[in-house]
């Protein structure tokens, strides 16, 4: 049974014919599982390559939405201090009377109280001589108001007396 083995009736270059065919077969497989790796090995690293590229470009894209909405905000600040005195100033029609609401707004007074602390404040002196003319025409309203039905009469000037009351010390 050894004796008719086709191994034994093989001449050595046969076998390592043989040897040789199975050695070279072995090697075409591993080669092929190796250039199978080498190409799964490129694949990976070019989508890793991408993976970090594009979260570079997110922690890029948040820092510019994030100068963005600071910016945004700045500029919606800057145009709420502008807009409103513009268009209260320029826009509106004036017997809206915007810009004197506004500023009685700012003062957290009614619009009478307002004013006279505007004028007090701008210039002291014409303020006293003005509630001082007021206090006048207010004490003598009747008389003022009868010597005005007299001229309106007479067409012309004329002369009235008042009575003023000492200051105030």
């Amino acid at each position: 049974m050894i004796a008719r083995s086709p191994a034994l009736a093989m001449t050595p270059e046969q076998m390592a014919q043989r040897i040789a065919a199975a050695g070279n077969a072995a090697r075409r497989e591993d080669q092929a599982a190796l250039a199978k790796a080498g190409e799964d090995k490129a694949r990976i690293m070019a989508e890793l390559r991408s993976l970090a590229g594009s979260a570079w470009t997110r922690a890029d894209q948040k820092n510019r939405q994030l100068w963005f909405g600071l910016g945004g905000v700045a500029a919606g600040i800057l145009a709420c201090a502008v807009l409103p005195g513009l268009v209260a100033r320029e826009v509106a029609p004036t017997s809206w009377q915007w810009p004197e609401r506004m500023a009685a707004r700012t003062l957290d007074m009614p619009m009478w109280e307002g004013g006279q602390r505007l004028m007090r404040t701008s210039a002291p002196g014409a303020f006293a001589n003005i509630a001082a003319g007021d206090r006048i025409v207010t004490a003598n309203r009747e008389v003022l108001e009868a010597c005005r039905k007299r001229a309106n009469k007479a067409r012309k000037e004329v002369r009235c007396t008042v009575r003023v009351a000492p200051a105030a010390s």
